[in-house]
């Protein structure tokens, strides 16, 4: 189980960092294994872990927004943890593309850490032991979705204002991180109200539980 202060931990080594290394950090911090080891998983797998983080410490539920393409609608979407997850990637997959065969592997955060904008390097990394041609790349792109689905999670949505549908994609890396800003930001608060009204320390605080915590902060607040 992901304590407060593991989370607090993750999201201060995240803040300020880009999306994948957000993610590598949040996954590491529910999966105990080291950051290193993490960043190389498919970005499929990462993605579990942080539906497995965000249904330990926030609940199975999930809450969001979503924004008719046709009429521009804002759509209040509910769902479970277990509708976002799908299946994984499983390593490297022997596939013909291009005219030829080839091993292709999914993307991991470190490919995405490394890429530095250039398409091309980004998609190369996925081959194995094969040079990158222009058209070979072309045909790896195509496979990226099929490689790790869980990584291209979308959502079947309906307007209920113009009766659109379309497949929402889903950033499970953004919505996670959002919920642990959040979070993090409360219990800062918290820390800094306790701490100037009792003149405890950090570590005092988050010895107390959520909520003798909540009424601490309530009685020198009111």
């Amino acid at each position: 189980m992901v304590t407060e202060l593991a989370l607090l931990s993750a999201w201060e080594s995240g803040y300020g960092r880009p999306g994948p290394d957000r993610a590598v950090t949040l996954a590491a911090a529910v999966s105990g294994l080291p950051l290193d080891e993490v960043a190389d998983l498919p970005l499929g797998a990462c993605d579990r872990l942080l539906l497995e983080l965000r249904e330990q410490c926030f609940g199975a539920r999930l809450d969001c927004l979503a924004r008719c393409p046709q009429c521009d609608m804002e759509l209040d979407v509910g769902m479970d943890v277990d509708e976002l997850r799908a299946d994984g990637a499983d390593g490297g997959r022997t596939v013909e593309v291009a005219g030829r065969t080839v091993t292709l592997r999914p993307l991991t955060s470190r490919d995405l850490g490394r890429w530095g904008g250039d398409r091309d390097r980004l998609l190369a990394r996925c081959l194995i032991d094969e040079p990158p041609a222009p058209d070979l790349l072309d045909a790896v792109e195509a496979w990226l979705d099929a490689l790790d689905p869980q990584a291209a999670r979308t959502i079947d949505l309906d307007c209920p204002s113009c009766s659109a549908s379309w497949a929402a994609p889903v950033d499970i890396t953004e919505f996670v991180w959002s919920e642990v800003d959040g979070f993090a930001r409360r219990l800062l608060q918290d820390i800094h109200t306790l701490a100037t009204a009792y003149g405890w320390h950090e570590s005092d605080v988050l010895a107390i539980g959520p909520a003798r915590r909540r009424f601490y902060v309530q009685a020198c607040t009111s």
